[in-house]
């Protein structure tokens, strides 16, 4: 079938100039306007572009807590009271309240009597932003036996009050695992239906193909079985999650995972990554740092790095020989170093990832680029909110002003690819464009001004930069001729607005294989 699309201004991506011009849709791909076509569409001048993409992502545990109270937008610990007690109160037969994601700014530490105040009777867990942070109530304590047994953790904390009694906050994964693991699972359908909604709330965002940056045993089955019954509507990677304490035993699973996910060969899941945490983040004083933290829970230390860097780079050498795709989480400046040696150690054949690269040294920026490390960057965090600014006691307002490097990088011959972290932050594609070119939110005052990147480049970073990363070449996130016609339809040309204006753009429709454009 052959639609014509007319009176667009297309931007096929990268260095192309927008044009006004028609283009078909051949089989859903990009063809030149030839011949009679069976359908036609007036796009009336809107702007044409490739579709989104996000190079790292979490799209079910955002389904998952979708489930849940949603305290993402609280500002206040009496707004977190009042969600999660309306929540308890219309889901009587919920056996554990878990709710997601609470901003670490309203208050430094929670306790776990904020949250008996709202039941005492039925455990409560809350997620914090940064999804490294639970805090929860006296009950989850209780029935995950952590008042007569404290387990020793190799990263991250229970923390405990100064009775030696455990306080109800638990840092980095080790030790939120004694939690999360005692919650009751979700059935199979369940999965499916929230799998289902983060696709919807992906694709609303003018996303066609991301990055699933942690998939743990189970949760390669739930897409499995939504590409079986022919549920996936966005193009995915699965990143399975090495643990030092179990990656050479896990590898078996990850090898049987990956050929199901080949064998099944549907178009939108491939399986070709591993995700290795190098250190944990700022807010958990868990980061890797070269210099030493300057106050708060990890005072004069240099944070937790999860592997030893032998081990870690053992690991990462299996990986690559076995052809999966290294995508590192590093945080600190240290983190970034450490993962930076690694992949020169290995020399893997598939560009490496390095995710967040909050804080890099200058000495490490031209590696980027000498390396062929492709930079993800989370461009909603590089903007000067109450999250950044919490950790200004912890490392001092000068590393603070050095973060997020999206310039320094760009320059230094870096590729950069863009994601959300979803659910830690938002999957508004236009919000993240507008803030790596304003450093700032609607309104608010630019920071960093310096590392802003230009339109363009922010544009190629969100579609280009992620099909690289993601794909290996599979998708190119452009829109030339012969190409997959994954394409946006915007209200207005970021090309050539005002950098406040590009808040105000908005998505008039995304066209995919599986959801042909529909004009809203």
């Amino acid at each position: 079938m052959r639609i014509r699309y007319s009176n667009a201004l297309l931007w096929r991506g990268l260095d192309d100039s927008p044009a006004y011009t028609e283009f078909d849709v051949v089989d859903n791909r990009m063809a030149e306007s030839v011949g009679d076509a069976e359908y036609s569409v007036d796009l009336k001048g809107a702007f044409v572009m490739p579709a989104f993409r996000d190079g790292h992502c979490h799209p079910i545990f955002a389904g998952r807590e979708h489930v849940g109270p949603d305290v993402t937008n609280a500002r206040t610990l009496q707004e977190i009271k009042v969600i999660v007690a309306d929540y308890a109160l219309r889901n009587p037969n919920v056996d554990w309240i878990d709710g997601a994601a609470y901003d670490r700014s309203i208050q430094a530490n929670f306790t776990r009597f904020e949250l008996d105040e709202i039941s005492a009777d039925r455990p409560i867990v809350l997620h914090g932003a940064d999804h490294h942070t639970l805090w929860v109530n006296t009950k989850a304590l209780e029935l995950c036996g952590l008042f007569e047994n404290i387990p020793r953790v190799s990263t991250g904390s229970i923390e405990l009050d100064s009775n030696g009694v455990p306080s109800g906050m638990l840092r980095e994964w080790e030790a939120m695992q004694l939690v999360l693991n005692r919650i009751p699972p979700l059935t199979t359908g369940q999965e499916l239906d929230c799998l289902d909604w983060a696709q919807e709330q992906l694709l609303s965002s003018g996303v066609v193909e991301v990055q699933d940056a942690w998939i743990d045993p189970g949760m390669a089955e739930i897409y499995l079985e939504a590409a079986k019954q022919n549920r996936l509507i966005v193009a995915t990677n699965l990143a399975f999650r090495a643990d030092p304490a179990s990656w050479e035993a896990d590898f078996e699973y990850f090898d049987r995972v990956r050929e199901s996910v080949n064998n099944q060969k549907h178009p939108l899941l491939r399986a070709n990554a591993i995700k290795f945490f190098v250190d944990g983040v700022l807010g958990s004083s868990t980061a890797s740092l070269v210099e030493p933290y300057v106050s708060g829970p990890g005072v004069h230390s240099h944070g937790e790095q999860v592997w030893s860097t032998d081990e870690l780079t053992r690991a990462a050498e299996v990986a690559s020989d076995r052809g999966y795709q290294l995508h590192l989480h590093a945080i600190g400046d240290q983190a970034v170093r450490t993962a930076l040696n690694v992949i020169e150690a290995v020399e893997p054949v598939i560009a490496a990832v390095i995710a967040h690269t909050e804080l890099v040294s200058d000495e490490d920026i031209p590696r980027f680029a000498q390396l062929g490390v492709i930079a993800n960057f989370e461009p909603l965090w590089a903007r000067e909110d109450g999250q950044l600014m919490s950790c200004v006691p912890q490392v001092g307002r000068a590393r603070i002003d050095k973060m997020y490097r999206m310039r320094d990088l760009t320059e230094a011959g870096a590729l950069l690819s863009f994601g959300s972290d979803w659910p830690v932050s938002s999957p508004d594609t236009i919000l993240g464009l507008a803030t790596a070119v304003n450093r700032s939110l609607p309104g608010g005052r630019g920071w960093a001004l310096d590392q802003a990147l230009s339109v363009r480049e922010a544009l190629n970073a969100y579609t280009a930069g992620v099909a690289l990363q993601v794909s290996n070449g599979v998708r190119t996130g452009t829109i030339f001729v012969d190409e997959p016609a994954e394409f946006l339809v915007l209200s207005r040309n970021p090309l050539a607005v005002s950098p406040e204006q590009l808040f105000d753009i908005q998505i008039l429709g995304v066209n995919t294989s599986r959801n042909p454009l529909q004009l809203i």
